[in-house]
């Protein structure tokens, strides 16, 4: 399965010809910055692994590029010119990795899902003048080696990204800007487009929004997350970030997550009433009733910037305008071992009636992320 729910990624049996060969056009990586980085997921073995190589000398200093799994740990050479990273990584666990060099700073650094791992001043560029791309495999001193497991979304680019760069490469699910002319479009590293049913763009927080009707089924639907609630993982970490601007604050859906065969929903984040008082912001139900995390009385037609936050030490933490308004304390969560889809504004009894219509109004700059972002974090998006 990749890591991401579209398209596919290489599964790679540590086998020879089992791996990916760019051949055409040579790919010069000699005396420049570059980043590599990609998405694995390692099966059983202990042996070393190779993610990535070009190589045109194996026995000439700095001209042979090589990016492995060694020890269980990243590592990276360029041939006598090393760094071996320090975090463990684990068998059947996917894991964002990335290898920087800065030309300009002479450095080597190391990342794992966004955090730098290992750093090395000093160090000389990659001299390497020929040789093929090669995914899945690398040359170590003159022997090719292989990688077991899978790789997904392999980029590489001829500049040192930032560290800010990676961590937004490594925990950035998918952004929806809601933006002309690709409104629907994912806007994050991952491209997991959504579909807008009965909707409208409209003037948003930021440029434009997508507004829900009131009398109509009207939502916007994607599909592929392999880290929200009823996807593949449990307890894992996740974010959910949005501006709303609602048209009425009746009991309403704002957001619902569905494992891949609708067997399984949640409702994160709706309005709940009580008789004329208005709406308020409550969070998470899939059963009788929310967990009791609310927020404030939200205001109609007044845009409103709502972020919620997962982790399962701290379970749902709710802000509403970057202002920290509860948290649950420690909750299990619950996956389907599948893919999960996203729905936004659509209403299905997950939380037995609590939330009980479409949300209507607009909303707009929505970001999920895999990881619980801090408070913050949350108010600078509260603030753009």
């Amino acid at each position: 399965m990749p890591y991401v729910g579209i398209g596919q990624a290489l599964d790679l049996t540590q086998t020879p010809l089992n791996s990916f060969l760019v051949s055409s056009p040579f790919f010069n990586l000699n005396g420049t910055s570059f980043t590599i980085e990609a998405w694995i997921y390692l099966k059983a073995s202990s042996s070393d692994r190779g993610i990535f190589g070009q190589c045109s000398c194996s026995s000439c200093a700095d001209q042979c590029l090589y990016l492995i799994i060694r020890n269980n740990r990243l590592y990276v050479d360029f041939t006598s010119n090393y760094l071996s990273g320090s975090t463990i990584l684990y068998n059947s666990t996917w894991y964002h990795i990335a290898f920087v060099y800065n030309y300009g700073t002479q450095q080597q650094i190391l990342y794992v899902n966004g955090v730098q791992d290992a750093i090395k001043s000093n160090a000389q560029p990659y001299q390497g003048q020929s040789g093929n791309i090669t995914i899945g495999s690398s040359t170590v001193s003159s022997t090719q080696i292989y990688f077991s497991g899978y790789i997904d979304n392999l980029l590489l680019t001829t500049q040192a990204k930032s560290s800010t760069d990676l961590l937004s490469d490594a925990s950035l699910a998918a952004y929806y800007s809601f933006d002309s002319p690709s409104s629907n479009a994912d806007s994050g590293p991952n491209g997991i487009d959504g579909s807008a049913i009965n909707t409208l763009s409209v003037t948003g927080r930021v440029n434009q929004g997508i507004y829900f009707y009131p009398s109509i089924t009207s939502y916007f639907h994607a599909y592929g997350f392999y880290q929200i609630p009823d996807g593949v993982i449990t307890n894992k970490q996740f974010s959910f970030a949005l501006w709303i601007n609602p048209s009425s604050t009746s009991s309403s859906t704002i957001i619902q997550t569905f494992s891949t065969t609708y067997g399984l929903c949640k409702t994160l984040l709706g309005f709940y009433s009580y008789g004329t008082s208005g709406g308020q912001i409550f969070a998470v139900c899939n059963g009788a009733s929310p967990l009791g995390l609310t927020g404030p009385f939200i205001t109609q037609n007044t845009w409103t910037h709502v972020s919620l936050t997962y982790s399962l030490s701290n379970g749902y933490t709710l802000y509403v305008n970057g202002v920290l308004f509860g948290s649950t304390g420690y909750v299990a969560s619950v996956s389907s071992g599948t893919l999960a889809h996203l729905f936004i504004g659509y209403y299905s009894a997950c939380c037995l009636g609590t939330f009980s219509y479409n949300y209507q109004g607009s909303i707009d700059e929505l970001y999920v992320y895999n990881r619980e972002l801090s408070q913050s974090e949350v108010a600078k998006l509260a603030n753009p």
